[in-house]
């Protein structure tokens, strides 16, 4: 790589990074004042539930539904939150190599960088578009649990 590659490669990676650092505080912040939101009404609903009459009762049964409902589908914010960190700390790692000038050998990175991923389906899109004849692959994944691959528990 040039000199005048690096020199204009690493401003980019590092707005990359940057831009990824400011849009995973906003959803997140966003993402923590839905699941407040939601919590709150799901504890009103079921008070509702509890203390209501019958009318009151049934009233209350779809709120609480779907307040359960909106909490489960809160999940996709962690999910997509992982993926962001993980492509912020790849930019953030060959700007450091890049910035260092230093060659770092590439298998080396892309090996450190897989090994970051938590989830079975990010390492196996990562195989399939870094690893190719000239890279050996990695030793095989240990098994995990069924519902394991790609899920997260938030609550």
């Amino acid at each position: 790589m040039h000199k005048d590659d690096i020199d204009n490669l690493a401003p980019l990676l590092l707005l990359a990074v940057r831009q990824l650092d400011a849009a995973l505080i906003d959803a997140s912040a966003e993402a923590e004042l839905l699941s407040r939101a939601v919590a709150s009404l799901g504890a009103r609903g079921a008070h509702l539930r509890d203390n209501g009459g019958d009318a009151t009762q049934a009233e209350a049964l779809p709120i609480v539904a779907d307040a359960q409902r909106a909490m489960k589908a809160l999940q996709f914010h962690d999910r997509l939150s992982q993926r962001v960190t993980h492509v912020r700390e790849t930019l953030a790692r060959v700007l450091a190599a890049v910035a260092a000038g230093e060659g770092e050998e590439w298998a080396q990175l892309g090996a450190s960088i897989r090994a970051s991923y938590t989830m079975e389906d990010e390492r196996k899109i990562f195989d399939s578009l870094m690893f190719t004849d000239r890279v050996q692959k990695p030793a095989a994944e240990p098994a995990r649990e069924p519902g394991q691959t790609g899920s997260v528990e938030l609550f």
